[in-house]
Parts: structure tokens; sequence; C-alpha cells
């Protein structure tokens, strides 16, 4: 069985712009550190972009926190693509879709900046991709805010070679996906036949993380804070299961009748009630397009029985979230589901293998 891993990850570093235009180099992001005794702890480091220090976006390499995940930083990094290849293979995962980590936040305010930065991220991708003779591919980002630019952009990784798929939130800055300005963009990804991975972010809508700002931050001999710095993450699975209702809700899939969906890194148990009521409407539409053009990535440690006997499996995939270090991080996938004792030997092919293979057209 081939194993797709449909959700990893890169995280960037200063390699990943040295490939912005020189008029625009003055503009790259820099990392910043923080007081190791301040309450920031180990997440001492920030990006700054866009005169911003950018709470809500990646973590730099160079914060320790980084160096608390198992995994080295060239790795973490994608400068060592052997020594990436020989995780996956310790893994057991054959090949691997790698998801940006900066871009979990919002980048910049200027959108040509933002399309700058795109390009050079893609381009960086794409060249360390090409290393690993087939085994990483990754999900193409782009400056949704000005749909001409990412049609241009979609083009051109397009020729490159390597992406499989295209990156977004759910929500781009304060727009939910079905907006009627994002449709040049799902046109284009239909006529390149990349799907639109819908992925988990934090503080992609400035209302919302104005809304946030407000809240109480750590007080002076404080231990425990309601909110910490990076609070915005409470809000990061909503926004995907907010989109998965959006476009199964609206005519998006009818417009583009060709064009798949995979919504990434926010589980899978929510869906049922909402596939529940979807179903009372538009029933049909709704079966016909779970598993054929729509995807959910599951965790190894949800219900999966209950969503298999409530929705089906066929639109169901998973991911490591390698090199990540939080909670759904899962680097054996195909021992986890098969020591639960609970699905069947075809439930997990299709789950870890004819799934994702659908989705990306592996």
């Amino acid at each position: 069985m081939t194993i797709i891993d449909c959700d990893a990850h890169v995280e960037e570093s200063d390699e990943t712009w040295s490939y912005m235009p020189p008029e625009w180099s003055m503009f790259r992001p820099f990392a910043v550190t923080f007081p190791k005794d301040t309450y920031f702890g180990s997440h001492d480091a920030a990006w700054v972009i866009d005169y911003k220090i950018r709470l809500y976006a990646a973590n730099p390499t160079i914060m320790t926190r980084a160096t608390q995940k198992g995994t080295s930083i060239p790795i973490q990094e994608m400068k060592d693509i052997p020594g990436r290849v020989a995780a996956m293979d310790a893994m057991g995962i054959d090949y691997q879709v790698v998801f940006p980590s900066i871009w979990l936040g919002v980048l910049a305010e200027n959108v040509e900046l933002e399309a700058v930065l795109a390009s050079s991220y893609n381009e960086a991708l794409a060249a360390r991709c090409a290393e690993s003779e087939g085994r990483l591919t990754y999900v193409a980002v782009l400056p949704w805010r000005r749909p001409d630019l990412a049609i241009a952009e979609i083009k051109r990784v397009q020729q490159r070679g390597s992406a499989v798929g295209i990156f977004c939130r759910g929500m781009e800055w304060d727009s939910p996906l079905t907006h009627p300005d994002f449709r040049p963009i799902f046109a284009e990804a239909e006529a390149q036949n990349l799907p639109i991975t819908v992925h988990v972010g934090n503080g992609t809508s400035p209302t919302i993380s104005r809304m946030l700002e407000g809240i109480a931050r750590p007080r002076y001999g404080d231990p425990s804070p309601h909110i910490n710095p990076y609070g915005n993450g409470i809000v990061s699975g909503p926004y995907v299961q907010f989109a998965f209702q959006q476009i199964l809700g609206s005519d998006l899939l009818e417009r583009f009748p060709r064009l798949k969906v995979g919504f990434m890194e926010a589980g899978s148990e929510w869906t049922v009630p909402i596939i529940r009521r979807l179903r009372e409407r538009r029933h049909d539409f709704i079966d016909g397009v779970l598993g054929n053009r729509v995807f959910v990535a599951c965790t190894v440690d949800e219900d999966l029985p209950h969503i298999i006997d409530k929705v089906g499996v066929d639109f169901l995939v998973t991911q490591t979230d390698f090199p990540h270090g939080d909670s759904f991080r899962e680097d054996h996938l195909q021992e986890s589901l098969a020591e639960r004792g609970d699905l069947t030997n075809a439930d997990i092919g299709k789950i870890l293998s004819a799934n994702p293979a659908r989705l990306f057209t592996f």
C-alpha cells in the first residue's frame, strides 16, 4: 500500500525569501528573539514582516521551541532533503504533501508584498521538492486578495512543477471563500487540476484578530493566564468548519464541477452534524461530492467508526503534521490506525492511500 501524508509542513527560513526580486529584498522577512524569561517562554522568537512582529505566524527556527521537536532544524526547514526522506521512511510514508507554516497567519497588509513573498516561497519549495525524486510535493500559496496576481502565480507554479494543490485558510482576510471575488481563482485552479486545500490558520481575519486583542493578556504573578500571546489559535479550527459549511452549502462546487477541495488539520468528527443538516437540503448532491471532490483530514484518535457509519469512509484522508510539535502530530499513521482494532483493513487502505490519491491525483 502506498501511504500518502496529506499534510506535513516546512518551517520557513531565510532561504525561503532568497527568490525575492532585488527591488523587494529590503522587505524580506527576518526573525527577532525575545528574552527567555518573559511570558513567551520557549516561543521566544517571531518573524518581522511588513513592519510588524507576526506573533500569529509560524515559529522561526531560531525559537527555542524548534529545538524541542525531536527533528533537526535542517529537516524542519527542508534544507536536508535526504534527511527528510529518511524521516519519511522511518514513519512509513511514501509521499508527503508539504504545507506552509508561516502562512497560517496574516503575513502582510501590503498585498503586493504578500504576492512577492508567495512567489518566493513557492519557488523555494519547488526547488527543494525537486531534490526528493518525487517523494515530496507541496501546495502553493497565493495572494488571495489580488485574484489577478493569484491566477498568474497558479499558472507559474504549474509550469514549475511539484505543486499538487492550492493553499488557503478558512477565511481570506475578512471574506469567506465563497465570496464572488475568489471565483476566478477557483476557475484557474480547476483548469489546472489543482485542488483547493483549506487549512487551519491563526489570525487570518483582521476583524477577529482585533476582537481577540481585547482579551486580557498574562498579568504579573498569574501562573495560568486564560489566553496566551498565541491565543488566536482558538478560532483556527472553526475557520475550517465555517469554510466547509459555506462551500458545501453554496453553489461553488456546481459552478466549478471538476474542482476538488480538502479540509486539513481540523479533525473530522464535526462533519457528522454538518453533513446531516446539508443532506436534509441537498442529499443527492452532498453524497455525490463526498469522496469524489470533497475530502476531510481525520486524526487517528477520533471516533472513526461513528464517522464512517454516519457519513462514509471515502472522504477521509489523514496527516502526520510533521515536523510540527502540537497535538495533531502523528508520526506513525498506519500503525496507529491498525492498533485501534475497530477499523477494517479496507477502510485503513482508503484513508491512507486511495482517498489521498484521488484528492491530489497521485
